[in-house]
């Protein structure tokens, strides 16, 4: 194992065009600093923090290379090569090591998930531009998940993804009737995550960030939880058992918790109000189902002021049990 894991690593310093062994003695990221051609190896280089996340996502991406074979083995690698591609096109400028510590981050955890069982065929495909309309300045990285299992038809699944994030992104592109003055820099950023509630699903968790002027952007999150035998998006009535129980224990346990958050950070008291709490639980991107629990999500502006930023509510399975479908996609 110790020799693949060394042969994989070997295969990443081909994204790098670099060498590995030399500098990871030293704690250097995975490549050889005395050979960085480009400006992302240079801030890399320069970071401490930055060359031990390039060496925790090279050795992890080796490591869960080393398992695999076949057709998911050079979906593993194409993916890599293509994350590399989109990290060198959108981390560039002043802003540079902000951008990499993110997309470090947000690959790591993403490689790591993807060792927790059957390899699941999730790709990370990327809108990354950047331009200038009159004296408004743009810039988008925007990163989505694409499935691309081979007994199962995404389609659907893939083009919804696609679509709600190029549409945001263009958003973010200033139209030529925009003033001559307004001297701005408007902005979209997007990633995603992924967690495992069972063998049959996977829930993704998607972070974005706007802004187009204003006094401020906004921000949120939203889930879409995944049938990986389907192919298809799952509502959370179909992870509890048919009736109402589910829905009115939930939104119980979510108000209750609310009411405490609300004390350190308040937020609208209208949103406690059945009616409007009931409108808003109905919505099925805020179930986001990780491996240990539901998580409730409201952005900011839906149950409280901008200010207070986003409100999650956990539940651990063990509260919903008994609500959970017996048959259904989260038995483990």
């Amino acid at each position: 194992m110790a020799a693949d894991v060394r042969r994989l690593l070997a295969t990443v310093v081909l994204f790098a065009v670099v060498e590995v062994a030399p500098v990871q003695a030293q704690g250097g990221p995975s490549f050889d600093c005395a050979k960085a051609s480009t400006p992302v190896e240079r801030t890399i280089c320069k970071s401490a923090e930055l060359a031990k996340a390039d060496r925790d996502v090279a050795t992890t991406y080796a490591a869960l290379a080393a398992k695999l074979s076949g057709a998911a083995k050079d979906h593993l690698v194409k993916d890599q090569q293509r994350w590399v591609g989109n990290r060198n096109r959108a981390c560039t400028g002043e802003d540079a090591a902000a951008c990499l510590k993110s997309r470090y981050e947000s690959r790591l955890a993403l490689l790591k998930e993807f060792t927790a069982g059957a390899y699941p065929f999730v790709s990370e495909q990327a809108i990354v531009r950047a331009g200038k309309v009159k004296a408004t300045r743009y810039q988008i990285d925007a990163s989505y998940p694409q499935f691309n299992g081979p007994a199962v038809d995404f389609t659907t699944l893939n083009a919804k993804f696609a679509d709600t994030t190029k549409q945001a992104a263009g958003e973010a592109v200033p139209n030529a009737d925009i003033g001559d003055d307004i001297d701005q820099t408007w902005s979209y950023e997007q990633s995603f995550a992924v967690h495992r509630p069972s063998v049959a699903t996977i829930s993704v968790e998607v972070s974005f960030y706007s802004f187009t002027g204003g006094a401020h952007g906004n921000g949120g999150t939203y889930a879409v939880l995944v049938n990986l035998r389907s192919g298809r998006e799952l509502k959370p009535e179909a992870v509890f058992a048919p009736g109402e129980d589910w829905l009115r224990t939930v939104t119980g346990i979510v108000a209750d918790n609310l009411k405490k958050q609300f004390v350190e950070r308040p937020g609208f008291d209208d949103a406690l109000e059945p009616a409007k709490l009931a409108e808003l639980m109905a919505e099925p991107a805020r179930y986001l189902f990780k491996a240990d629990g539901l998580e409730i999500i409201f952005n900011p502006y839906d149950v409280g002021p901008y200010a207070a930023g986003t409100y999650q509510v956990a539940i651990p399975y063990s509260r919903l049990r008994s609500l959970i479908r017996p048959d259904g996609p989260l038995v483990r």
